[in-house]
């Protein structure tokens, strides 16, 4: 197993805690105010046409906006730039990048998504690659932010799981048009097996949030979305990207008894360092966290420690790259690509930041006994058949998120 060095942040919880920021910018408002508008405007400006938003069981083939780069361009002088969040991707396989495509690098950050998108949109960066999450797509793309890919300059997408690779997948960007994916996850319950047993929380599921005899040991996410959907799958509802005001209403109400039962924290760091530490019995867990966790255990505490269970009614995602219509490098930015989709680099950061990228060549069931993943955690290692069983996170009309985040901002206050 390669050496590891330690993340200053988990790459999931550093995008999830700037996800609610919001950055004042120069002229930003307004840039901000047409990202709000999921609608392509056509020739000239002279028509547009409304996109959908993308649902698992409603998938959308987004519109082209502009044309690929021809199939023979070839890679261009000058250097990469990486539009990212910070910690996302380890440095080694960007070297290892360097030496194969003898380019070289330069890694600029965004807080959250809407600065991202207005810098990007108002010229203020112009990045080779960019990482956007999936459920701002349909902005980026209606505001031309991104490129059309070139499937034949990325020859390496053929390796992903077949549930990644079909015409009619993903959901949210049917056949590929615009992103390729990154990492996957599942989202679950980390635990401490050295105080709490296995069966206990098998059996109770999400209930063991609100259990008071593990009071003040107990933490969720700081993320409005996931935590709130926590609490709704609790009670059977499997659509997380619900606008019924009475189902999220309860969802908030349920959070505020589990707060003043069990004393439960939120966090963006609990299961990945805190419960390692022992400050956490019990933590609301991204599946790459809790098998990045084994990193941050004190010295000489065994991995046996750690314990993941993964409730039948569960949140699946993934993270994707793109390459942004400004790029001043596009056929490097699909060399980049191509290069994090093949075999070797996929798997060598995966063993780096603890979260999968989908490729056939990575055998879930191996991982485990290689010993990149603690055998206490195997419930944490994705498969592909969870993303036929899994609630994805999607996109949210602007009335609804504000149904979503005002909720939580009433749990965050009671807390």
């Amino acid at each position: 197993m390669p050496e590891r060095e330690h993340q200053r942040m988990s790459r999931r919880a550093f995008i999830k805690r700037a996800g609610g920021v919001t950055i004042a910018l120069p002229s930003a408002a307004a840039i901000l105010a047409a990202c709000s508008k999921p609608t392509v405007e056509g020739p000239g400006g002279s028509g547009s046409s409304a996109i959908p938003i993308a649902r698992q069981d409603d998938p959308v083939t987004l519109p082209l906006v502009g044309e690929p780069i021809p199939a023979d361009a070839a890679v261009e002088d000058g250097t990469l730039q990486i539009y990212n969040w910070a910690d996302y991707m380890w440095k080694r396989v960007l070297a290892d990048w360097e030496a194969s495509a003898d380019r070289k690098y330069e890694w600029t950050t965004f807080n959250n998504m809407a600065e991202a998108q207005s810098k990007l949109l108002a010229g203020q960066v112009t990045g080779d690659v960019f990482f956007p999450t999936v459920d701002v797509l349909g902005k980026l793309v209606a505001n031309e932010i991104l490129q059309p890919l070139r499937h034949e300059l990325l020859p390496n997408i053929k390796g992903m799981w077949p549930e990644f690779s079909g015409t009619d997948t993903p959901w949210y960007d049917q056949g590929w048009r615009y992103t390729v994916p990154y990492t996957i996850y599942t989202t679950g319950i980390a635990f401490r097996r050295d105080h709490i047993d296995e069966a206990e929380v098998a059996e109770k599921g999400y209930e063991i949030y609100w259990d008071p005899q593990f009071a003040g040991k107990v933490g969720i996410y700081d993320d409005y979305r996931e935590s709130l959907g926590m609490a709704m799958m609790r009670r059977g509802v499997t659509d997380v990207n619900t606008g019924d005001e009475a189902t999220i209403s309860r969802a908030k109400d349920d959070l505020l008894e589990l707060i003043d039962a069990s004393n439960a924290r939120i966090t963006i760091n609990g299961a990945y360092a805190k419960l390692p530490e022992d400050e956490f019995w019990i933590h609301q867990s991204w599946s790459g966290d809790i098998i990045g966790a084994q990193y941050y255990l004190p010295k000489g505490v065994s991995t046996d420690v750690l314990g993941f269970y993964l409730p039948g009614n569960f949140a699946i995602g993934n993270d994707a790259i793109s390459v942004p219509s400004s790029a001043e490098h596009p056929a490097m930015g699909h060399d980049f690509i191509n290069f994090m989709l093949s075999d070797k680099y996929g798997f060598k950061n995966f063993t780096w930041n603890g979260y999968q990228p989908p490729l056939t060549s990575i055998d879930p069931g191996t991982l485990v006994s290689d010993g990149y993943v603690p055998p206490t955690v195997e419930e944490a290692v994705v498969k592909a058949e969870q993303f036929g069983s899994g609630h994805f996170y999607g996109a949210l009309s602007p009335e609804v998120n504000r149904l979503w985040q005002n909720a939580w901002d009433e749990v965050k206050a009671g807390a």
